[in-house]
Order: structure tokens, then sequence, then C-alpha cells
């Protein structure tokens, strides 16, 4: 959420930009770093850049003067006489060479080719945009992949926290019962609620592993490599820093679709023009040097000339004219698409907003709950040790008090995924910064 997260994050760290080494912690924007550079989506997107890079610059070059060298050679079965008035005259050997180097200059065709060329250009800038989208979308998986992995480790945390919180129950319950102040049904209970406290743990470390593998391959390594991640996001989230009105209008000024939309837009209006610009006839200068041997003395040697060629396709059945049909549905087409993406990306905005809104204010309710259902489970502890309350009132608690641990780091955490999804519907980079 860069500029975004200005508020938002507030902690800075590291950016690595190769693959990290076997087991290397990762920080929040040393992953998406990461990615950023190894992630075939990132690169194939970059690739595309550059290929029309290329063919705009393969247009520009059409426009200028070309050089053309034609030659060949030819072996006749003999040479070719003809008998006039008793004298032999030979019209060509038996060998014969024809070699002509000539420069074209498009004349009128210089109009349809800019209109191309201009059409081309835009494409790369459009290639361009939809390359910053790549970043962007890859970014936000990083980020979500990589606060998902933290959602499950601190899942883990929780269910291992009940394992303990129940051991000690039960120890301390098998201590009661040997002194008659327990019975086998309270410590049946006890070592019932561990076992599923088990049950949850080991799903709970499942679901870290599996994270861990889906972020891996996220950032551009091969599965089964070892990443661990470190969460250096603020224990405390900070409030959003943005009225839903400034996130409204930021994203309309750095969404790269938006960009790439009016880049498709003119583009089209440029081949539409480029399309008419086939009924005019395509005239060109040229220049030629031409050399022949074996064929004299009825064909100079060298020869050179200047002139003027004219190619016009006066009828084809009315090929020229779909073609300009084809691109004004093209030009409407993407009219209509850039017409509606900001109110598309308005209302997406508004969503996300609004989304980590409720997340923002659900993290105080989620801290209240869990505040309030540790000082249960502690109370119903001392009932215990009073012999107040049964083993079924502090297994209750405890479910209660675990509940609300689970809840508050899954508040915690979903903000935070809010915030990288904002961050992306506003066009900003994920970023503690």
């Amino acid at each position: 959420m860069k500029r975004l997260a200005a508020g938002l994050l507030l902690v800075a760290a590291s950016a690595h930009a190769d693959a990290p080494a076997e087991s290397q912690k990762l920080t929040f924007e040393g992953a998406i770093q990461i990615a950023l550079g190894h992630n075939w989506e990132v690169g194939a997107a970059k690739e595309n850049a550059a290929a029309k890079s290329s063919q705009a610059a393969e247009q520009r070059a059409k426009r200028w003067v070309t050089l053309n060298v034609n030659s060949a050679v030819d072996r006749y079965r003999e040479p070719y006489q003809l008998d006039f008035g008793g004298t032999l005259f030979t019209l060509h050997e038996a060998w014969t060479t024809t070699t002509v180097v000539g420069v074209s200059q498009p004349l009128t065709g210089l109009a349809y080719l800019s209109e191309v060329v201009d059409a081309k250009e835009h494409d790369e800038r459009a290639a361009n945009n939809d390359y910053d989208k790549a970043r962007l979308d890859i970014a936000y998986k990083t980020a979500d992949a990589y606060i998902k992995v933290l959602k499950a480790r601190a899942a883990a945390d929780v269910a291992h926290q009940s394992v303990a919180d129940i051991q000690s129950e039960l120890d301390r319950a098998n201590q009661l019962r040997q002194a008659e102040t327990y019975t086998d049904i309270d410590v049946l209970r006890l070592k019932s609620s561990k076992a599923a406290a088990d049950q949850v743990a080991l799903r709970a470390e499942s679901m870290i592993q599996a994270a861990l593998a889906q972020l891996t391959v996220q950032i551009g390594m091969k599965d089964g490599s070892g990443v661990d991640v470190a969460d250096d996001l603020p224990a405390q989230p900070p409030a959003m820093a943005m009225a839903l009105e400034q996130a409204q209008a930021r994203a309309l000024s750095t969404r790269p679709e938006l960009a790439s939309a009016k880049e498709h837009l003119a583009a089209t209006k440029n081949y539409r023009t480029a399309a008419k610009e086939m009924y005019l006839p395509d005239v060109r200068a040229v220049a030629a040097w031409q050399h022949f041997t074996g064929v004299q003395p009825f064909q100079p040697e060298d020869e050179e000339y200047v002139g003027v060629t004219l190619n016009w396709n006066v009828w084809n059945w009315g090929a020229t004219q779909d073609g300009i049909d084809s691109t004004k549905h093209s030009v409407a087409g993407a009219q209509l698409a850039l017409d509606a993406l900001p109110d598309l990306i308005k209302a997406e905005v508004r969503e996300k907003w609004l989304d980590a809104k409720v997340k923002y204010d659900s993290l105080a309710v989620a801290q209240v709950q869990q505040q309030t259902a540790e000082e249960a489970y502690r109370l119903q502890k001392v009932k215990l040790d009073n012999a107040a309350a049964t083993s079924t009132d502090v297994i209750d608690a405890e479910t209660d008090v675990a509940k609300a641990r689970l809840g508050l780091a899954n508040a915690r955490y979903d903000y935070y995924l809010a915030l990288v999804t904002l961050a992306r519907s506003i066009g900003d980079l994920p970023s503690t910064k």
C-alpha cells in the first residue's frame, strides 16, 4: 500500500531482490520484491511489453528508404545465337548474371504507415501498463499469501496454547482424582477435550505448511523450497489513512487498467484511420543500379534509373470496406470499455474500503471478547480450585477463550488482508513503508 500504507503500516522491512536461501526468513516487503523479480507472470508481461516495443520499432523503420539487393545466376543449355544475314549474334551466353541494387521510399503510403506506427506505439504503452498491472496483481497475491501464512501460524499458536491449558487442567485433575476430589468422569472429560485440542493443533500445523507452499510458488521458487516468514506487521494495526473519496480519486489516477484502456482506444482509432487509407494507391519513389553479364552487347553491362511506381488495388470485393467496418466496431467496443471502467473502479474501491473499515471496527470487538473470555476462564479455574465449578465449566470456559484468541488473531490478519486488497483496488503496491 505504497502512499496509502504510509498511515496504515508503520514498520519498515528490508527488501531482497534475489531468491532467498533455503530456510531464509522472509519479510513482508522482501517476499514481494522476490516475487516481482521471479514470478513467471511478471516475467511474461515484461516480455510482452518488450515484444510490443520491437513491433513499434519495426513499423517506424518501414517509413524510411529501404535498400534491396537481388541477384540471379542462370545456366542455359547452350548460348542463344541468332543468324542475321549470315552473321551469328549471341543474344545471351550459356551463363548469365543479373544484379539489381534498388532503393524505395514510400510516398502516399507514409500516411498509412504513420497511423500504424502511432497505433503500435499506443499498443506498446498499453503493454507497459499491463506490465504494471501484472506487478500489482503479483504483489497483491504475494502479500495475501504471506499474511495467510501468518494467519495460519497464529491459529496454530492458539491451538497449541489450548493444548497446553487443557494439559495443565488434566494434570491438576489427576492430582485431585487421587485426592478423591475429582471423579473419573471429570478426568475423562478433560482427556477427551485434550484429544480434540490435539487434533485441532495437528490440522493447524498442516495449514501452515500448505500456506507456506502457496507462498513459495507465488514468489517464483520451486515447490518444496524451505522458506519461513517474519511477522513484521504492527502488533496493533493502525487506522485507515484515506477517506473513501480520496481512495476513489487516487484509484482513477493510478490504476494501470484505466491507462491501458485509454491506449487501446487510441490504437483502435489509428487502425481505423489506417484502414481507410487502404483506398489510396501506393506510390513509391524508386532508384536502382543494374549489372548484367552474359547478355552483351544487346543489354548494357551497367544501368541506372530513377522513377515512380504505383500500385492501386482498385477492386477487391469489398475487403477494404470490411476492414474499415471491423475497426469501427473495435473503436466502439474500446470506447464502451473505457467509459464503463471509471465507475467499475470506483465501485470496487468502495467495496474494498467498506470491507477494510468493517474489519478495523471488528478489531475492537474482538479485543473485548478476548479479554472477557480470558477473565471468565481465569475465574472458572479459581472456582474449580475452590470446588465451586466442575470440569465441564472449565472446559467450556477454555473453549470460549480459545475461540476468542483465534477470533482476535483472525481479526488482526483479516484487517491486514483487507488493507492489501484495498491497496490493489487503488493501484498501490503493498508496502510496510
